[in-house]
């Protein structure tokens, strides 16, 4: 209930602040031996100050802007069906569960619940994602990059992941702005420096928009008609250019011919949803002008019980797109590429 969730995400911003005041108090201790870096440990300190009232800020718009407060609802149930489904598809990969056990052992609150710093992130960025004229994204001066920056496996993903399912969410429910709709166009971009981590970072994206997309045919009266898409963009010899050469890749495979130089468009081997295998033959390219433009990676359920299978999404399926005239074509929500 609103009541419950401000006075939850209130506690943040109160126990920042507390923790702020023990460390301001650091400053005058000897014991500390901070002799010649005062000026640099004020300076954190009101770096802190700010975070700390960019939070309170983001847990005021929750309260008071019902728009808002519906995308961070929807961001919430989203990483709560991308964090139990992925667990879930891994469990089915390594053979621990099977399909038909189902998620109902693995929907706890361990495995649905953020970590401090994540949520602190999130909050501190709604803001300036909800309004286009914030000044902490359109200032001359004093706009702002965050940067996220903990150890490997701390959880930074997830904390990205969250913040692109609420841009998601608020674009579909801001509707149309400045003569743009909300429901086409890329929302969000995330670019690595690396191919293989790149590759990684779009089969964990690619649950997160699995989780958008079922909240969205759920209702798509609130969520629009239009799918959300994951798309992935990291040049030719990783990824096809065309449709024609994503067909060719999946002909030559099928054939036993040699592998082609331009990339294939199998890049998802398992299921991010389910954990069901997923080959080459359960990819189908619809070429144009004779049909939709696409090339569909379905999932590889053959009994059909997946959302994402050919059975229950035809000409859909999982909701990513490898091929660049694919993407172009049809720009999707949340693109991931590398750097170059």
């Amino acid at each position: 209930p609103k009541e419950g969730l401000i006075a939850s995400l209130r506690h943040i911003e109160t126990a920042y602040r507390v923790w702020i005041n023990v460390e301001e108090v650091k400053l005058q201790l000897p014991k500390e031996r901070l002799e010649g870096h005062e000026e640099a440990a004020l300076r954190s300190v009101k770096s802190c100050r700010r975070a700390l009232e960019r939070i309170k800020a983001g847990v005021s718009l929750i309260e008071s802007d019902p728009l808002a407060e519906e995308a961070f609802r929807f961001a919430n149930h989203a990483m709560w069906q991308q964090r139990i489904h992925s667990i879930f598809a891994r469990k089915v990969r390594k053979k621990e569960l099977a399909f038909e056990d189902g998620l109902t052992s693995l929907d706890e609150p361990r495995n649905r619940s953020w970590r401090l710093f994540q949520m602190a992130f999130v909050l501190l960025n709604l803001p300036s994602i909800t309004d286009l004229h914030h000044p902490d994204r359109s200032h001359e001066t004093d706009a702002v990059a965050d940067l996220l920056w903990f150890a490997t496996g701390g959880g930074k993903t997830e904390a990205y992941l969250g913040l692109t399912a609420y841009t998601l969410a608020l674009r579909r429910l801001q509707g149309v702005i400045e003569g743009r709709s909300g429901d086409h166009g890329i929302a969000v971009l995330m670019r690595y420096t690396l191919r293989l981590l790149t590759l990684q970072q779009f089969q964990r994206a690619a649950a997160l928009m699995c989780a958008c997309e079922t909240i969205r045919r759920a209702d798509v009266a609130k969520w629009g008609e239009t799918p959300f898409r994951l798309g992935l963009w990291v040049g030719n010899k990783t990824t096809p250019n065309t449709l024609a050469s994503a067909a060719n890749s999946l002909r030559q495979h099928n054939v036993g011919g040699r592998p082609t130089s331009a990339g294939t468009p199998h890049q998802i081997t398992s299921c991010p949803w389910c954990g069901s295998s997923i080959k080459e033959h359960h990819l189908h390219v619809y070429e144009a002008p004779s049909d939709i433009g696409r090339c569909v990676t379905y999932c590889g359920d053959n009994l059909g019980r997946c959302e994402f299978t050919k059975k229950q999404a035809p000409k859909e399926g999982l909701p990513v797109m490898v091929v660049d005239e694919e993407i172009y074509r049809r720009p999707p929500s949340l693109l991931i590429a590398t750097v170059d």
